[in-house]
């Protein structure tokens, strides 16, 4: 009998073992079919009434397009059937059917998300006050929709657990994390521009977001501040934001700014790079931009461009190298340095960077593409690469140049007209050049009348630039 309960005595823990390990053998299997399912493409279909069809459709079927963007589904929407088919996974096709239920609210009032009984990983609330709500609308809901495309999520206003009446609303944004992230930025730069301080605290940092539950950032996700100075700023932003674009699309980083506060958002290697580029480039207003041992980092490329092509290459006033950044998504740069070998200065290092290699190397292509017509058509087509561009300076309707003292001509119509006809009398000169610059009806009867021989006065010449 002893020797019966020490069998099973040492039994009971190896059963208790090979319990636990069947119980995890199969979470695994609950685990991977779930997994199985998620991947498992679906098809679903709803049906709507003739109204919600229209308004899910929207103009153009811009509004469908966006829905199956930002849930990664394909929809198909039958008119005549009413009928709404959605494809994708299981995931994709709850995401989708949410978005769908959400627009149909919208149609008849304000749309209401609970969010105090659901966690969801694809939503983010943010609380905009009343005073700046139809500011980041925009007219009929313009700057809204441009988010919504810049950064592919869905945006609009809705009632949550968190509202409260009065002081503000939620904005909620729907789709990926780092899209969701963009957008968020995006929203809070419009908010801080219409009520300073509501983003940023008076000691120049950026105000703690509440987030719902399950709007959780990634492993290494988090967001860098810069401060940046009135000059700074203007030639951080560029042209109607082209600059920072420029910088974002190069650093594969989100690059927003909220009042005079850089922000960058994103894992830790993309926020230091896109630093790295907003310094480079703030280096550049004043002087020259000094990189150390750009042959050692991973997202940088050089070629050597021979001093008699870099302004071939750059073009007039840096246009054709910024078209290449455009083009490329890259950002690109010389950096000073010219080979060693005495005075003459063979070549310099034209820096590209980007966190993308296929970008890189799309660069590279056009600059050896430059150099090589650089070299086929010789100096005399340097002059006309960079020449500025061919569109007329004079503006007839006020009668001055639009360029101002920047412009390369002189304007001189008097000088214009002896030029071109010397064969006329002075006053035949002067009575051209008032019917050039002033309406035929302001010029003086007795000048026209003064006129003795019968043969025809030339019309003003149209061809000649002034």
């Amino acid at each position: 009998m002893a020797e019966m309960m020490e069998e099973d005595s040492k039994g009971s823990p190896e059963s208790e073992q090979q319990r636990r390990r069947r119980r995890d053998e199969e979470d695994d299997s609950d685990r991977k079919k779930r997994r199985d399912e998620d991947r498992e493409r679906t098809t679903r279909t709803l049906t709507v009434d003739k109204d919600d069809a229209a308004f899910v459709l929207g103009r153009g079927g811009t509004t469908k397009r966006k829905i199956a963007r930002v849930s990664g589904s394909e929809i198909e929407l039958d008119e005549n059937a009413l009928s709404i088919t959605i494809t994708g996974t299981r995931k994709q096709c709850d995401y989708a059917e949410d978005y769908i239920n959400f627009i149909r609210q919208q149609r008849v009032g304000p749309v209401t998300i609970d969010v105090s009984t659901e966690r969801r990983d694809d939503f983010t609330a943010y609380s905009v006050p009343a005073d700046c709500i139809g500011f980041v609308m925009g007219r009929n809901g313009q700057t809204l929709r441009s988010m919504e495309e810049e950064w592919g999520v869905l945006m609009f206003f809705a009632k949550t657990s968190r509202s409260r009446a009065g002081d503000s609303e939620q904005l909620c944004i729907f789709g990926p994390l780092s899209a969701r992230r963009g957008a968020e930025l995006k929203t809070m730069s419009a908010v801080e521009h219409k009520h300073p301080g509501y983003c940023v605290s008076e000691e120049g940092e950026l105000r703690e977001v509440e987030r719902v539950e399950g709007d959780e950032d990634a492993e290494d996700w988090g967001v860098d501040t810069v401060p940046l100075s009135e000059e700074n700023f203007s030639y951080a932003l560029g042209a109607q934001g082209s600059t920072r674009r420029k910088l974002a699309a190069a650093s594969g980083c989100i690059i927003e700014y909220v009042g005079r506060l850089a922000c960058f958002s994103g894992m830790k290697k993309d926020r230091r790079r896109g630093k790295d580029y907003l310094r480079w480039l703030l280096e550049q207003r004043t002087g020259q931009s000094a990189v150390e041992a750009p042959e050692d980092r991973e997202d940088c490329a050089m070629v050597k461009v021979p001093s008699s092509s870099v302004a071939f290459l750059t073009g007039y006033r840096g246009e054709s190298l910024r078209g290449i950044e455009r083009e490329s998504n890259t950002f690109c740069f010389t950096d000073g340095d010219r080979s060693s070998g005495g005075s003459a200065r063979e070549y310099e290092n034209l820096l590209i960077f980007s966190y993308s290699r296929a970008a890189r190397e799309h660069a590279r292509e056009i600059v050896e593409d430059r150099l090589a017509e650089h070299k086929r058509i010789g100096p005399a087509g340097a002059r006309r690469s960079y020449a500025p561009p061919s569109e007329a300076c004079w503006d007839y309707q006020r009668g001055r140049c639009q360029r101002g003292d920047s412009c390369r001509f002189s304007h001189n119509w008097l000088l214009c007209y002896t030029t071109n006809f010397p064969s006329l009398p002075a006053r035949e000169v002067v009575v051209c050049f008032l019917e050039t610059i002033v309406p035929t009806s302001t010029i003086q009867q007795p000048c026209l009348a003064s006129r003795t021989d019968d043969e025809p006065r030339p019309a003003p010449p149209t061809t000649l630039h002034p």
